[in-house]
C-alpha cells in the first residue's frame, strides 16, 4: 500500500479526498431531510465541515510545497499547521451547535424520526468508507509527514465513531426510543469538540514555536561530538508544516580561519542532518579561547587586529618574578611605511598588555608580507655541483636518513634551495624543526650563493 500511496502524491491524494467529502454530503442531507434524523443532519453538518477542512488540507499541501523566496525565507511550511489549526476552529463550532440542538430535542420530551432501511444502509457505507479512507491518509501523513493530512485522517477516524453513534441512534428509534437519535447526536457533537480541541491545540503549539520535545538536547549531543567544537551555546529547534528549522552556536578554537569556520560549520549541519534528517539547521561559530594556552590567548588577541597577516614564532616566557615576557613575529603588508608599522606594532603590545595583566616585556619582530607572485626558474639540471654540494652537506647531519630530493630554483640574483630531508618517524615534530633550522644554517654558510634555503624533514 505504500508503494501506491507515494505514487498518488499528497496533492492527488487531498484532491481525492476532496470529492469523496462532496458525495458523502449531498447523500447525508438527502437521507436527513427524508427520515427528519437530527443524528443524520448532525453527520450532513460534519460532512460539510469536513469539505471544508478537505479544501483547507488541499490548500495546505499546495501551500507548503512551495519553494522558499524572498518574502518566505524559511519555507511555506507553516501554512499545513494554519490549516489544520483553521480545521479545528470549524469542527469546534460545529460540535457546539449540534449539542445544542442535541439538547433542544431531549428537553421538548419527543422526536419525529423515521429510521428508514436506506439510511441505515448509508451508514453502514460511510463506516466502511471512512475506515478505509482513515488508514490510507494517516499512512501517507506518516511517509510525508504532512499535519494536514494527518489532522484530515484524525477526521475520518471522528467520522467512523459519529457515524457509528448515529447508525445506533437509529436502531434505538426502530426499537422505540425517542431520544436515541438526539443521544447519538450528542454522541457527535462530542466526539467533533474532541477532535476539534486536540487540532487546536497541536497545530496552536506548533505555531507559537514550541520546541519538539527531546529534540533540542539530541541536537546539542550530536553537535558536541564533532571534533574541533569546544562548546555547545543556545541550540533553538521549532517545527515548520513536515520539516524542523532550528539554529545552534557552536564555539572553536579563535585561530581557526574563515574556511575553517566553514569546514566546522559543514561537518556539524552533516552530523546533525544524519541524526535528525528533517531538520534544516543553521550553524553560527564562535570564538572561545584555552584560558590556559597562553599561546593561543596570544594569536586571539591578534586576530582582533584586522591588519596583521601572519603572527609566527609565538614564544610565552615566565620570569622568576612571575612575571610573562612575550616575543613573536609579525607580518604586515609589505608597502606600509615603518611609522604605519611601528603604530601596528604598539597597538598590538596595548591589547597584549589588556589581556595579560603580569607582562613585563613585549618584542614584536616585524616582517613584510610575501609577494603573492615571483618570478623564478629551476635550475637543478644545469647546477649538478651544486646540488649535489647540497645533499653531501644534509646527508653529513647525524640526525639526517638521507637526502630524499633537492630543487635550485634561480630568483632575481640569487638562488632558492629547497631541500627534502629523511628522518626517523618517531622524532618529534620539535626535534625535526630544530633540524630544519640547523641544516638551513650550515647550508647558507657553506654555500654563500644560496641566497634562501627551505629545508623540509619527511618521515
Amino acid at each position: 500500500m505504500d508503494a501506491w500511496i507515494i505514487a498518488l502524491r499528497p496533492r492527488t491524494l487531498a484532491s481525492a479526498s476532496l470529492g469523496v467529502d462532496v458525495g458523502l454530503l449531498i447523500a447525508k442531507l438527502v437521507a436527513a431531510s427524508l427520515t427528519g434524523s437530527l443524528g443524520l443532519l448532525s453527520e450532513a453538518l460534519h460532512s460539510g465541515l469536513d469539505l471544508v477542512a478537505s479544501i483547507f488540507a488541499l490548500l495546505g499541501v499546495q501551500a507548503a510545497r512551495k519553494p522558499a523566496d524572498p518574502e518566505h525565507p524559511y519555507g511555506h511550511g507553516r501554512a499545513e499547521n494554519l490549516a489544520a489549526l483553521g480545521e479545528g476552529g470549524l469542527l469546534l463550532l460545529a460540535a457546539l451547535g449540534i449539542g445544542y440542538e442535541g439538547v433542544v430535542r431531549l428537553a421538548s420530551g419527543r422526536a419525529e424520526v423515521e429510521a428508514a432501511g436506506y439510511a441505515l444502509a448509508l451508514l453502514v457505507g460511510v463506516v466502511a468508507l471512512e475506515a478505509s479512507r482513515a488508514t490510507v491518509l494517516l499512512r501517507a501523513a506518516r511517509i510525508w509527514a504532512s499535519p494536514a493530512l494527518a489532522a484530515s485522517g484524525q477526521n475520518r477516524l471522528a467520522d467512523i465513531g459519529s457515524a457509528t453513534s448515529v447508525l445506533g441512534g437509529l436502531v434505538g428509534i426502530r426499537l422505540g426510543l425517542w431520544w436515541a437519535d438526539a443521544a447519538a447526536a450528542l454522541v457527535v457533537a462530542a466526539l467533533i469538540a474532541r477532535a476539534a480541541g486536540l487540532l487546536i491545540y497541536r497545530s496552536g503549539d506548533i505555531l507559537i514555536d514550541r520546541a519538539p520535545a527531546g529534540v533540542e538536547d539530541q541536537v546539542r549531543r550530536t553537535i558536541a561530538e564533532v571534533a574541533g567544537v569546544r562548546n555547545v551555546g543556545l541550540v533553538r529547534v521549532r517545527r515548520s508544516g513536515a520539516r524542523l528549522l532550528g539554529d545552534a552556536h557552536v564555539s572553536a578554537r579563535p585561530t581557526l580561519s574563515v574556511e575553517g569556520a566553514r569546514q566546522l560549520s559543514q561537518e556539524v549541519r552533516a552530523a546533525v542532518e544524519r541524526a535528525h534528517p528533517d531538520l534544516d539547521l543553521a550553524i553560527v561559530v564562535e570564538p572561545q579561547p584555552a584560558e590556559d594556552d597562553l599561546v593561543e590567548r596570544v594569536h586571539t588577541a591578534a586576530a582582533r587586529q584586522g591588519v596583521i597577516r601572519d603572527l609566527h614564532n609565538v614564544t610565552v616566557e615566565r620570569e622568576q618574578d612571575g612575571s610573562l615576557h612575550l616575543s613573536m613575529h609579525v607580518k604586515l603588508p609589505g608597502h606600509m611605511t615603518l611609522a604605519a608599522a611601528g603604530a601596528a606594532s604598539e597597538e598590538l603590545e596595548r591589547r597584549l598588555r589588556e589581556e595579560f595583566r603580569a607582562v613585563s616585556r613585549i618584542d614584536v619582530h616585524l616582517e613584510p608580507l610575501e609577494p603573492t607572485l615571483v618570478s623564478g626558474a629551476d635550475v637543478t639540471a644545469g647546477r649538478g655541483d651544486l646540488a649535489d654540494a647540497v645533499r653531501r652537506i644534509v646527508e653529513g647531519h647525524p640526525a639526517v636518513l638521507r637526502c630524499r630530493d633537492v630543487e635550485l630554483s634561480a630568483r632575481g640574483d640569487g638562488i632558492v634551495a629547497h631541500v627534502v630531508v629523511e628522518m626517523p618517524g618517531e622524532v618529534s615534530l620539535e626535534r625535526a624543526h630544530t633540524v630544519e633550522t640547523e641544516l638551513e644554517g650550515r647550508l647558507r654558510q657553506a654555500l654563500p650563493e644560496l641566497s634562501e634555503v627551505v629545508a623540509r624533514a619527511v618521515p
